[in-house]
C-alpha cells in the first residue's frame, strides 16, 4: 500500500499528460450532473442507438470537484429487502404486511405459501434490521420465523482502480449502466482506498448490462488507462454469522465433529504433529501468496513504466506532427504569398501592356487622320472653311500652307465675324491656286 501510494503522484502527472495527450473529440443528460469540462458527442454509426455511449459523453472531460453526495440514505433499495421463511401454508399476503408495518414503509411483497418463504422491502435499512432483529426466531405457528436480508442481485464488485477514485466518482461513472443505489470505494484502516468498491443498481438489467459492457470492453474511470475489472458481488454476512440453532443436534457429522472441545494439542502427541503439518502448510500458502503479491506488483510497475515510455513517445510524435504541420502550413502560406505577389505582378504588365497598346493605337489613328487630310489636300479637295471665330482661324492657319489669309493680323484676330468674307475671298483664291 505504501509503494501504492508513493507512486500515486507520478501516476496521477502520467494521467494528466496522457489525457492532455488523447485526442478529444465525443448531447445533455439528466442526472447525475456531470462535471464541468469538455464534452464531446459519440462517434459512428451506432453512436445514437448506444446510450452508454451517450451517457459517457459527458464526462469525457475533467472529473474533479465532484459535489458531495448528502449523507441520507436512499429509501426502498435492495439493501431493505428481507428473506422471511419458515412461513405457515395458511399465511396471507394481509398478514405479511401487517407483520412489517410496524418497523416502517412496505414498499414490496413477495409470497410464495406453497415453499413457505417470502420476500418484503423496507423504506430504511435501519427499519430493516430493526424488524429483523425482532421477527427472527419469532415463533409462528410452531415454527420459528427466519429473517435475514435477502441477496442483493444488482450488486457488483469493482476493482483494479486508481486511489483517486472516491465514492462519488465511482458512482458517477457507473449511473451510464442505470440508476445506482450505493457506490462505496473500500478503504484500508487508515482511510486509503484498496482499489476496490461495491457498486449496487436498483435493476438488476442495469447490473448485467454493466458487467458484460466492462468484461468485453475497457472501461477506465481516470486519466490513467488501466481498466476496471467487474464481477458479481460475493454476498457473505458478517452481522449474524452463524448461529447454533442452525444445526439439527442429530446430524452424524455435526456430533462427529462436536466430539471433543477447544484445546491446546500436546507436544510430541498425534494431534501435535499434524497440527504442525498444517500450520506449515500456512505458512507456505502465506509465502507463496506474498510472492505472488510481490510478482503481480512487480508486473504492474513495468506496465506503468512502458505507459509512461509509451505515452513519452507518443508526446514526441504528437509535437513532431504538430511541428511538421506548422512547417507545411507556413510553407504553403509562403506560396500562397508569393503566387499573389506574382499574380500582382502580372496583372500590372497586363495593365502597363494595354495602355501601351492603347497608346500606341491612339498615336496611330491619330497619324492615319493626320495622314488622310494631308492626303485629301494633296489631292485638290481642300477642306471646309472653318467657322468664324478666333479658334478656327487660328486651325486655320497652322493647317495652311501657302501662306496667311489676307487681311492681317487683324483679319485672324477678329472674333465678331465683321471679315469673314475676307477670309472667304482669301480662301476661294487659294482653292483657285491649288487647282491650276
Amino acid at each position: 500500500m505504501n509503494d501504492r501510494m508513493n507512486m500515486a503522484p507520478a501516476q496521477s502527472a502520467m494521467g494528466d499528460r496522457w489525457g492532455a495527450a488523447e485526442p478529444r473529440g465525443l448531447p445533455a443528460r439528466d442526472s447525475p450532473q456531470p462535471p464541468k469540462g469538455r464534452w464531446e458527442r459519440p462517434r459512428g454509426p451506432m453512436a445514437a442507438a448506444d446510450s452508454v455511449l451517450e451517457q459517457l459523453s459527458y464526462l469525457r472531460g475533467p472529473t474533479t470537484g465532484l459535489e458531495t453526495r448528502t449523507v441520507e440514505p436512499k429509501k426502498f433499495t435492495g439493501r431493505c429487502r428481507l428473506f422471511v421463511g419458515n412461513l405457515p401454508s395458511n399465511f396471507t399476503e394481509e398478514q405479511f404486511r401487517k407483520l412489517f408495518e410496524n418497523y416502517g414503509e412496505v414498499a414490496e411483497i413477495f409470497l410464495n405459501t406453497s415453499k413457505g418463504f417470502g420476500f418484503v422491502k423496507l423504506d430504511t435499512r435501519q427499519n430493516a434490521e430493526a424488524a429483523k432483529a425482532a421477527l427472527d426466531f419469532m415463533p409462528m405457528q410452531q415454527k420459528p420465523l427466519r429473517v435475514r436480508f435477502a441477496t442483493h442481485t444488482a450488486a457488483l464488485k469493482v476493482k483494479n482502480f486508481s486511489q483517486w477514485v472516491t465514492n462519488e466518482l465511482l458512482e458517477l461513472a457507473f449511473s451510464v449502466f442505470g440508476d445506482v443505489e450505493r457506490a462505496v470505494v473500500i478503504v484500508d484502516d487508515r482511510g486509503r482506498s484498496v482499489g476496490e468498491g461495491i457498486v449496487e443498481f436498483s435493476r438488476k438489467q442495469a447490473a448485467q448490462q454493466a458487467l458484460k459492457r466492462c468484461s468485453e470492453e475497457c472501461f477506465i474511470l481516470t486519466s490513467t488507462p488501466r481498466p476496471v475489472v467487474v464481477e458479481p458481488l460475493e454476498q457473505r454476512d458478517e452481522d449474524d454469522g452463524l448461529p447454533e440453532m442452525n444445526f439439527q443436534p442429530n446430524n452424524k457429522q455435526y456430533q462427529k465433529e462436536r466430539e471433543a472441545g477447544p484445546r491446546l494439542a500436546e507436544m510430541g502427541s498425534f494431534e501435535y504433529e499434524f497440527a504442525m503439518r498444517w500450520k506449515k502448510l500456512y505458512e507456505d500458502e502465506r509465502a507463496r501468496r506474498d510472492q505472488l503479491e510481490q510478482d503481480i506488483l512487480s508486473c504492474r510497475r513495468s506496465l506503468e513504466d512502458q505507459v509512461e515510455a509509451l505515452l513519452y513517445e507518443h508526446e514526441a510524435n504528437m509535437l513532431r506532427e504538430k511541428l511538421r504541420r506548422m512547417e507545411e502550413q507556413s510553407s504553403l502560406m509562403a506560396r500562397e504569398r508569393e503566387m499573389r505577389r506574382e499574380e500582382e505582378r502580372r496583372r500590372e504588365e497586363e495593365r502597363r501592356r494595354r495602355e501601351e497598346a492603347l497608346f500606341q493605337q491612339q498615336r496611330q489613328e491619330e497619324e492615319m487622320r493626320s495622314r488622310r487630310r494631308e492626303e485629301e489636300f494633296r489631292g485638290g479637295v481642300p477642306p471646309p472653311p472653318p467657322p468664324p471665330g478666333l479658334l478656327a482661324m487660328a486651325a486655320y492657319e497652322s493647317g495652311y500652307r501657302d501662306g496667311a489669309p489676307p487681311g492681317g493680323a487683324g483679319a485672324a484676330t477678329n472674333t465678331d465675324g465683321a471679315n469673314y468674307s475676307l477670309y472667304l475671298e482669301a480662301w476661294y483664291k487659294a482653292l483657285t491656286k491649288t487647282a491650276t
